[in-house]
């Protein structure tokens, strides 16, 4: 991937925040945009405005600079889904500091505890706006393709939150006979829209791909994005080789979040095990000792065994849809590695 393309979206982002802060006479309102692209440019791997880039090239189109505003919406689209996230699970961290309720919950938690997440939330409201915005103000794009770009933010917003309500309601007091399939659901709502077919599908839009290649390209980004959150889960428990294994550890067991190797242990363990999973599961306090006795129990029942079984069949799935599409050799090496820096 070509640095200078994703040096240049972070270049507009950064300028993008700038002629917020500066439009506003409300210092509140300056500081909101301010911690916004604080936020934004201190983390995020701007792997969406990758993928979208590695797409176009892929399709042939010659000038990607040209749609680096496109770029940047994916790019606040995905942090936007973010801060709302963060607001759900009740975290104030964000790319080892503060997120926008981390921010403010500086200033505002002792003297009303709800301020800082309403904060977060609007922020995360006026970022979703942003994304219209950057849309309808491209001057590189046609109307018709404008129509067309922000009926697919649209649906995929829908889409999305459809995944994050099924999400939400994925805990074990509420949903105590959740499944595997429940799970795939989840990820393909919640994941494989956004962060594989939105990029893709908007770099079809632009290169006028025809319906057939972009029905392969929607069987690939499903594919990809479960196999992404799949990694990502077993990530949080077992250490790997995979992008993600840098992260902190455990968060899902702690929020009290099912995810696949949590449900392949329970489904075979004993009650004793049972029960003293069942004891800890959502405990944010956990001890070392007791999270340890947790992994054991995982791999006695060979839990990341399991986990990583349906991770490399997802794997290997995307890569021979990947291989249908009608790519040049060097774009499907590219793409090619992309999925593969997330192998455990």
């Amino acid at each position: 991937m070509n640095s200078k393309l994703l040096d240049y979206t972070n270049k507009q982002i950064e300028s993008f925040f700038d002629s917020k802060i500066s439009e506003s006479n409300n210092p509140r309102i300056k500081e909101l945009n301010k911690t916004i692209k604080d936020l934004i440019m201190r983390g995020g791997k701007r792997s969406r405005p990758e993928l979208f880039f590695l797409t176009l090239s892929a399709y042939g189109n010659k000038e990607p600079e040209r749609y680096v505003d496109l770029a940047v919406a994916l790019e606040i689209y995905h942090q936007f889904l973010l801060v709302h996230d963060d607001i759900i699970d009740q975290d104030f961290i964000r790319y080892d500091g503060p997120n926008v309720s981390g921010y403010y919950a500086k200033e505002f938690i002792e003297l009303d505890k709800t301020i800082p997440d309403s904060l977060a939330l609007l922020a995360g409201d006026v970022m979703f706006s942003y994304v219209y915005e950057i849309v309808a103000r491209d001057i590189n794009l046609e109307s018709e393709s404008k129509i067309e770009i922000i009926k697919l933010f649209s649906e995929i917003n829908e889409g999305v939150v459809s995944g994050q309500v099924l999400d939400s309601l994925n805990v074990k007091t509420l949903n105590p006979k959740i499944k595997i399939d429940d799970l795939i659901e989840i990820h393909t709502l919640k994941t494989s829209l956004y962060s594989i077919l939105l990029p893709m599908k908007l770099a079809a839009i632009i290169a006028e791909i025809d319906e057939v290649e972009i029905k392969r390209i929607e069987e690939l980004s499903r594919c990809f994005g479960v196999y992404y959150q799949l990694v990502d889960d077993y990530s949080d428990y077992f250490k790997n080789n995979s992008a993600f294994d840098i992260r902190e550890k455990y968060r899902d067991f702690k929020q009290g979040k099912i995810s696949s190797p949590y449900l392949f242990a329970i489904d075979k363990c004993n009650n004793v095990d049972h029960k003293f999973i069942d004891a800890k599961f959502g405990k944010k306090d956990i001890s070392n000792n007791d999270m340890k006795s947790i992994i054991g129990i995982f791999e006695k029942y060979e839990a990341d065994k399991s986990s990583a079984e349906i991770i490399k069949n997802y794997l290997n799935k995307s890569l021979l849809l990947l291989g249908e599409l009608n790519l040049n050799d060097e774009s499907r090496s590219k793409i090619k590695n992309m999925i593969t820096k997330y192998k455990i």
